[in-house]
C-alpha cells in the first residue's frame, strides 16, 4: 500500500466526506447498531452538511494514490468526526487523523477534549487514553427516526 498523503480540505470535498461516512456507517457500525439505526443513518444528510467545514479548511483528508481513505475534523475542545475507509483500518490512517485532530482540538496544546463518539468506534478512543464519562445520542434526528448511541469520553491534556 502506498502511503497516505495528509491535507486540507476544500468546499469541493463535501461529497467526498458524506460518501466515506456512509461507507463506513455502513460497514463498521451493524454489529453495533441495529439495523434501522444503520440505515437511517445518513438521513437528513447531504453534502450540504459538510460543505462549510470543507470551504474552511476545518477537515483533514487521508488520501492513497489519489483515492479518500478518511477524514478528520476537530474545533477546539472537541474532535467533532473521524472515519476511515473500512479497507484502510489498520494501517494507521486513524491514529494520523487522530494526531492531527488533536492538535486542532488543542490549539494552544493543552486542555480537555470531549468526543461524542460511536459505539463501534469507543474502543479506538480509550486506547489514545480517553474514558467515558456518560452517554448521549446524535442530535438532529427527526421525531420517526430511531436515535443514534454515542459514548461521550474525555481526556485532559497538559
Amino acid at each position: 500500500m502506498s502511503a497516505a498523503l495528509y491535507r486540507r480540505s476544500n468546499a469541493s470535498d463535501a461529497e467526498t466526506l458524506f460518501e466515506l461516512t456512509a461507507k463506513s456507517v455502513s460497514e463498521l457500525s451493524p454489529a453495533f447498531y441495529s439495523a434501522e439505526v444503520v440505515e437511517t443513518w445518513m438521513a437528513g444528510r447531504s453534502p450540504e452538511t459538510y460543505r462549510d467545514d470543507c470551504a474552511n479548511e476545518a477537515v483533514t483528508i487521508a488520501e492513497i494514490n489519489d483515492k479518500p481513505a478518511g477524514f478528520s475534523h476537530a474545533v477546539p475542545g472537541e474532535v467533532v468526526r473521524l472515519f476511515v475507509d473500512v479497507k484502510y483500518t489498520g494501517f494507521g490512517i486513524g491514529a494520523e487523523l487522530m494526531r492531527r485532530a488533536l492538535r486542532d482540538a488543542l490549539p494552544t496544546g493543552s486542555g480537555l477534549v470531549k468526543i461524542d463518539a460511536t459505539l463501534n468506534a469507543a474502543p479506538f478512543y480509550r486506547k489514545w487514553g480517553f474514558t467515558e464519562v456518560g452517554r448521549s445520542v446524535f442530535p438532529n434526528r427527526g421525531p420517526k427516526l430511531p436515535v443514534i448511541d454515542t459514548i461521550v469520553v474525555e481526556q485532559i491534556f497538559d
